[in-house]
């Protein structure tokens, strides 16, 4: 019996050692991140678990674009903080979609064309922002005017 309780733990506990890390900066820039997340999970399972299964932590930075960089093998997207700054939760969501895209695309290995990768990131995120109840008109604006560069 005794044996039955701690394997059952053990598998209740695996769960968790998958979850993405997310670091703790700004005031509460983690809980905008961790919204942002289930968001996603909320409108679009599949793009959620593309995200959940390449990004291994979501960091900050300063930089004027958010970013994303496999190493060993573990994904990590930065946000950059003017994205944040911008008190969206759709926006934090939508960067996420679209830098899990560009994790996923490097696992892979496929060497694409930057500005061809960059293109099937905005129509990969495009196709997220769509499925958003009240999406802020910039985001499907900026999304566009990206493709059609």
């Amino acid at each position: 019996m005794r044996g039955l309780l701690v394997n059952l733990l053990l598998f209740l506990a695996v769960p968790c050692f998958g979850q993405m890390k997310i670091d703790k900066a700004g005031d509460g820039w983690d809980l905008k991140v961790d919204s942002a997340i289930q968001l996603i999970k909320r409108v679009d399972i599949a793009k959620y678990k593309l995200l959940d299964t390449n990004c291994h932590q979501v960091s900050f930075m300063i930089s004027p674009y958010s970013s994303c960089l496999l190493e060993n093998g573990l994904g990590h997207i930065y946000i950059a903080v003017d994205d944040i700054k911008l008190n969206s939760i759709n926006n934090i969501a939508v960067v996420l979609i679209h830098e899990s895209l560009h994790l996923y695309i490097a696992k892979l290995g496929i060497a694409l064309i930057p500005e061809k990768e960059e293109t099937f990131c905005y129509m990969y995120e495009l196709s997220f922002i769509s499925k958003l109840e009240n999406p802020e008109p910039w985001l499907t604006e900026h999304a566009i005017n990206n493709i059609k560069k």
